[in-house]
């Protein structure tokens, strides 16, 4: 990163700047959302102890009403009403009736008329109402004021002597809401009553308002409401001092615990970005810019070699050039035309080299067959190059049938394909040439409401033919016949030995095509012996990150071609899933070391990370046209046959054939390796058979069996090495 020219910030200072950044955005947040919101979080819980508070306090007074007048409602029926009315008699007896019940603090009895006429109290120094108390008619109990004292009251009216005649008096009993009585009532606080003109201002409480609460102090809440009496006079204020420190510090630690994870989630985040820099990002950067003087370095010194290469750290310019070499030498050495799946022109022509040879060194027979389309422009220009393609691939289908194994057909141009047939002499050559030229005829197309017939002009040669000293010779003498067959009027086959009559002339320019074709011949084999090379040194640097990755490969590389062996795949399929076995997690490169050498169970972050892996090593080999075939096993090598894999959730016959067998070849090595945290399964008891008990879920149940076969009948299926701690992690995502 760049500030003025000649002035860089190091990744260090990038980091400084970072948390001082952070550092301001916690303290701006704390102080404008999460001290607000924290305040605003215990306020509610204040209110909701205050309601909670005010609600028990006057229920435990309903309950000691209820008491009261339970007590009162039993004893007004034994008690003699006549004794209890008289103006002197009886209060002996009243006093010690009302002493037996040990809840009340005051008894006293009303006439009909309401005046006193036995009073009793338990304090001798607390005087008994001298006038009835300013109660509703029909008040049976409730709170009232006694020489500023809050009173819980009950009464009950008295039996009549006659069932007709009306209530003599009226029996009441009282309790003060004193020491003893607001400790059972508050709740865990202490409890007091105040008259309504002494309520303290200092708990900011109107003298209006029926309720309310105050902090009175660090972690002590008063909390305050009106009591009236039955007749809805205003007695006072009840009010209650508790401690709420509890709610004070949760709050304080639900802020500090928000900051807390906030700090770290913000460190941990700018730790990744500047560990991605320092071990991604920077690397990367200076290797891009070195790439781009490789070219012009074919030719440099040894010390201006060591230059493009000092002070990058890691692995990617090694990677990068054993990569760089393996694809573009692949590249060269590729010998399947992608169209039709034949050989193409390059390895066409390099078989024949050897086969020419070899006949000629042990005087055995060999015979070429040229043939093209007619009139294949026409179908091309009519139909457009898709029909044009799908001509071609049925050219090849019929190449493939009328061929031997031993035979080598392939497309060595546009529409013009070549048949190689060892040990085949002329006349048997010609009858693979009017049997393919059956099997093209068979076959009509329909291009744009035309209909064509397809038909084959074909040229053979064998060794027989005069002039033929060279590969080149026999290439253009079957190229006269097949020329010859055209003039004819095409749809034919014509041997060369039938061109007696006309001059076989090798061209003017053989010489210099031969001297090209050599050089061409030389540098192809050098691309081959580079490539696999490259191959090599890839594995070996696979090997150098995780031993047991490199391993792991060529385990899945061998698995992989005994399934495809036993499924008759061709043998350039089976090549091309022995790359991709070879390729398929080298991805895996760019993963963390926690990630790829973890010795237990991967996180769910690392699943992640490690689920990623398929398509970082599509993103390395794409570009590469000649590992098209070999992308989308390495992509689709984790989907599952019931579609509940990864990356894409294919399913079934959706996942690419080579895909479905490197799943079972990978997994199967994974089972046999032993990890940390469980032991390697042995290939009889439990390998194959969780392979098979997979089989429609996870795996395809054809390519199953194909595998268990060859497991039963095959003796190279290596058991896992005892050292191994870790096979392919992909298996725990």
């Amino acid at each position: 990163m760049m500030v003025t020219s000649g002035m860089k910030i190091s990744s260090p200072g990038i980091l400084l700047i970072a948390a001082v950044v952070a550092a301001c955005g916690i303290f701006l947040l704390d102080n404008f959302y999460l001290r607000p919101q924290v305040a605003k979080q215990e306020a509610a819980a204040l209110q909701d102890q205050a309601n909670k508070t005010r609600s028990t306090v006057m229920w435990a007074m309903g309950a000691q009403q209820t008491n009261l007048l339970r007590a009162c409602a039993a004893w007004g029926k034994v008690v003699e009403t006549r004794r209890l009315l008289a103006a002197t008699g009886g209060t002996k007896e009243f006093a010690l009736q009302a002493q037996r019940l040990a809840e009340i603090d005051l008894a006293w009895v009303t006439d009909a008329k309401g005046r006193i006429v036995q009073a009793w109290s338990r304090d001798p120094h607390t005087q008994p109402p001298k006038a009835p108390s300013p109660v509703t008619k029909d008040a049976q109990k409730g709170l009232i004021e006694l020489d500023h004292e809050l009173l819980i009251f009950a009464r009950h009216n008295l039996p009549a002597d006659d069932k007709n005649a009306k209530s003599p008096g009226q029996l009441w009993l009282g309790r003060f809401v004193r020491s003893e009585v607001m400790e059972q009532l508050a709740a865990g606080g202490k409890l007091f009553f105040i008259d309504e003109d002494k309520l303290p201002t200092a708990i900011g409480i109107a003298h209006t308002a029926d309720q309310g609460h105050s902090m009175t102090g660090p972690g002590q809440l008063a909390v305050v409401w009106l009591v009236r009496n039955p007749t809805g006079k205003a007695l006072g204020y009840l009010r209650i001092d508790l401690t709420v420190r509890h709610i004070h510090l949760q709050a304080t630690h639900a802020r500090r615990t928000a900051l807390i994870i906030l700090s770290l989630s913000i460190a941990l985040a700018l730790l990744v970005i500047v560990g991605a820099h320092m071990l991604i990002t920077g690397p990367v950067i200076r290797l891009l810019r070195r790439l781009q003087h490789v070219d012009s370095l074919g030719a440099g010194s040894k010390e201006q070699r060591e230059a493009l290469t000092r002070g990058l750290r890691g692995e990617p310019l090694v990677l990068a050039q054993k990569l760089q070499s393996a694809f573009a030498e692949l590249a060269h050495i590729s010998k399947t035309d992608q169209l039709t799946g034949l050989a193409n022109r390059r390895h066409f022509q390099e078989v024949m080299v050897a086969f020419f040879n070899q006949a000629r060194r042990y005087d055995r027979p060999l015979s070429l067959i040229i043939l093209d389309v007619d009139f294949f422009k026409a179908i091309n220009d009519t139909g457009g190059h898709h029909a044009g393609d799908e001509l071609l691939k049925t050219i090849a289908q019929a190449c493939r049938q009328a061929c031997r194994q031993a035979d080598l057909p392939g497309r060595i141009g546009g529409d013009e394909f070549a048949i190689l047939l060892p040990e085949t002499s002329a006349k048997d050559a010609e009858a693979v040439a009017q049997r393919l030229r059956q099997l093209v005829g068979a076959h009509a197309i329909t291009v744009n409401s035309a209909e064509f017939n397809i038909t084959l002009s074909i040229g053979i040669t064998d060794l027989s033919v005069e002039g033929i000293n060279s590969r080149e010779d026999m290439i253009n003498v079957a190229d006269q016949a097949l020329y010859a067959a055209k003039e004819r009027g095409r749809n034919r086959v014509v041997h060369a030995s039938e061109l007696k009559g006309t001059s076989l002339k090798v061209p003017s320019t053989a010489p210099e095509r031969n001297v090209l074709n050599k050089k061409l011949a030389g540098l192809d084999n050098r691309f081959k012996e580079l490539f696999l090379q490259a191959v090599h040194e890839i594995v070996d640097l696979l090997e150098h990150r995780d031993p047991n990755m490199a391993d792991h490969a060529r385990k899945v590389g061998h698995y992989a071609s005994l399934i495809a062996r036993k499924m008759n795949l061709p043998k350039q399929s089976i090549k091309r899933i022995e790359i991709a076995a070879t390729l398929h997690d080298i991805g895996m490169l760019s993963l963390p070391d926690s990630v790829l050498l973890c010795p237990t169970e991967l996180n769910e972050e690392q699943l992640r990370l490690m689920q990623e892996h398929t398509l970082r090593s599509v993103r390395i080999m794409q570009g590469m046209e000649f590992l098209e075939q070999e992308i989308p096993a390495v992509r689709h090598h984790h989907e599952r046959f019931d579609g509940t894999g990864y990356p894409d959730g294919l399913a079934g016959g959706a996942i690419p054939l080579a895909a479905r067998i490197l799943a079972v070849a990978d997994a199967f090595d994974a089972m046999l390796s032993p990890r940390t945290f469980r032991g390697a399964k042995t290939i009889e008891e439990e390998a194959l058979a969780e392979i098979q008990e997979q089989a429609g879920s996870q795996f395809d149940p054809a390519i199953v069996t194909a595998f268990v076969d060859a497991a039963v009948e095959s003796s190279n299926l290596p058991e896992s090495s005892p050292s191994a701690t870790q096979a392919d992690p992909a298996h725990q995502a």
